[in-house]
C-alpha cells in the first residue's frame, strides 16, 4: 500500500496493533490456572542464560517474547509463577498474517530439532539443557524436554509449541523440579483454546 508520497506504507508495530492489545487482554485475566500456578500474569520469560548456538537462541527468544518478525501482526507474552522453586508457566503468542504461522511453526520445530544441547554463551557458567523427546497426547503440537543444570541446580523445561488459526501459541513448564507432563498438557490446552475463542 502506498502513501501520498508513492512509499510503501510502514508496517504497524505488532506490539501496538488492536490484536496485540486482545492478547494482552486475554493472558491479563484470571485463566483458571491448573492447581499449583498462580493465576496473575507477571512479565515476559527472562531466558536464565544465553545460548552459545544460534538455533537455540532463537527457541528462547520467541519463548521471552521476540518471535520471528516476518509478517507478525501481534505478539505477547507472560510468565504466572509456580509454587515450586523457579517453578512457572511461560506463555508466548505471536499472530501472522496469511499462513505464516504454518511456516513460522515449521521454522521453531526446526530449530529445536538443531538444538541437541543449549549451553551457556560464559565459558565455566555451568549451564546446560540437553534435550530429550516430550510425549503428550495432542495432535499436531511440537514438544520438547530439556534437562539439564542451571545456576548449579538441576533444571527441566517442558516445550510446547502449537498453531490455534494464524496465532503460534507457546507453553514452557519449568522448573527445578522436574515438572508433570500431564500438567504441561493441561497448560497447553488450556492457552490454545483461550486463543480459540479470539477468533483472530
Amino acid at each position: 500500500m502506498l502513501g501520498c508520497g508513492g512509499e510503501p506504507a510502514a508496517p504497524a508495530n505488532p506490539r501496538s496493533t488492536p490484536e496485540t492489545a486482545r492478547l494482552q487482554a486475554l493472558l491479563g485475566t484470571r485463566p483458571e490456572m491448573p492447581a499449583g500456578f498462580s493465576d496473575r500474569a507477571r512479565d515476559h520469560w527472562q531466558p536464565p542464560f544465553t545460548p552459545s548456538s544460534g538455533t537455540c537462541r532463537k527457541v528462547f527468544a520467541f519463548f521471552s517474547g521476540r518471535p520471528p518478525k516476518e509478517e507478525l501482526s501481534a505478539a505477547s507474552a507472560v510468565t504466572y509463577q509456580g509454587d515450586g522453586v523457579g517453578s512457572m508457566a511461560v506463555v508466548s503468542l505471536a499472530v501472522y498474517r496469511g499462513n505464516e504461522s504454518a511456516r513460522q511453526l515449521d521454522v521453531l520445530r526446526g530449530a529445536l530439532d538443531r538444538c541437541p544441547t543449549a549451553d551457556d554463551t560464559t565459558p565455566g557458567a555451568g549451564n546446560r539443557l540437553t534435550s530429550a523427546t516430550l510425549a503428550v497426547n495432542e495432535d499436531g503440537w511440537v514438544t520438547r524436554r530439556l534437562k539439564g543444570r542451571v545456576g548449579g541446580y538441576p533444571y527441566e523445561m517442558h516445550v510446547v509449541l502449537a498453531r490455534q488459526g494464524r496465532t503460534l501459541v507457546g507453553l514452557m513448564n519449568a522448573g527445578v523440579r522436574a515438572p508433570d507432563v500431564k500438567r504441561t498438557e493441561e497448560l497447553g490446552r488450556l492457552f490454545v483454546a483461550k486463543v480459540g475463542t479470539l477468533d483472530l
